[in-house]
């Protein structure tokens, strides 16, 4: 337990929400207005490097995470905040989608190459971060839970 009467586990959890409600602000949301902005940032990837289709894709992506996936992340991180049930809902959405997105990306490089479509590169960052949030969601989705009992 922290001082705050939430175990460590909830703390890591909302601190995620928050982590990923900044990234996606920056990289999805921006990304639908400032693209080009937003990949020399390195969030996404340069329009030189992919198929302009790619670059419109990932902008009505980015719109959609804006429409649902910040609003969901600030709910998961309210509720969680406040040991609400609501929150662990919320954050079970977003782990889902979190689990969802590192693997539609990864399987769209995959045919990408194998198509011919010109897209970025796959690097270790690309494998190791989306990696990290793969995980992180499957472990948060199962530490939920486990201790449902600790929410409303």
């Amino acid at each position: 337990m922290t001082k705050s009467g939430r175990p460590i586990g909830v703390v890591a959890l909302i601190a995620f929400h928050i982590f990923s409600t900044v990234i996606w602000f920056f990289g999805q949301t921006l990304a639908v207005f400032y693209f080009d902005m937003v990949a020399e940032w390195g969030l996404q990837e340069p329009r030189a490097l992919v198929d302009p289709v790619i670059v419109e894709v990932n902008r009505a992506i980015g719109l959609v995470d804006t429409i649902l996936m910040l609003p969901l992340l600030v709910v998961a991180a309210i509720g969680l905040i406040g040991m609400r049930f609501y929150g662990a809902v919320a954050s079970w959405v977003v782990f889902g989608i979190t689990l969802y997105w590192p693997s539609i990306w990864w399987a769209s490089q995959f045919f990408y190459a194998r198509t011919g479509i010109t897209h970025a590169p796959m690097t270790m960052s690309g494998i190791l971060i989306p990696g990290a949030a793969w995980i992180i969601a499957a472990w948060g989705i199962w530490y939920l839970y486990r201790n449902r009992a600790l929410f409303d």
